[in-house]
């Protein structure tokens, strides 16, 4: 029972971490007139995005680290580490989604069409789709989050 309580746990904590693909749009972008503009790549610069601190990581790590260091000792000494277990479980578990949730990305600098200044966008990028290039054809969409997607316009 433990152990199965401790997967689930895990596993709420790993698919905690966010992803910035421009392919997975939010459901608030759903069904909605969004704006966009297009644009030409001009610079692109490989960057490494970092992963989101988690209350949610906090809670898991928290319950894990408790629930491990209810083995340990006993009568004061027992309840001593139940809570330095929570404690550093819960640490652990509030930092560690930077680190699960790092991934790579581009910083696109995009020349839009009509405008002087060009505008810069930084996403991840899906396993599947390669980088934009220096002169490749882009659209510029903006909801809840922007997003750079190739253009045939």
């Amino acid at each position: 029972m433990l152990k199965k309580f401790l997967a689930i746990l895990s596993l709420i904590f790993i698919f905690g971490c966010a992803v910035t693909s421009p392919y997975k749009v939010s459901n608030e972008d759903a069904q909605r007139a969004l704006a966009s503009e297009v644009g030409n790549i001009i610079d692109v610069v490989p960057v490494t995005i970092k992963g989101k601190k988690s209350e949610v990581g906090a809670i898991a790590g928290g319950l894990i680290g408790g629930i491990a260091a209810e083995g340990i000792g006993s009568g004061s000494g027992k309840e001593i580490a139940v809570i330095a277990g929570t404690v550093a479980g819960g640490v652990v578990g509030y930092y560690s989604t930077v680190k699960l949730g790092e991934h790579n990305g581009f910083q696109y600098s995009i020349k839009i069409d009509g405008e002087e200044k060009p505008i810069v966008v930084i996403q991840g990028v899906d396993k599947g789709n390669k980088a934009f290039l220096i002169g490749d054809r882009v659209s510029v969409v903006y909801g809840a989050q922007v997003r750079v997607l190739p253009s045939n316009n």
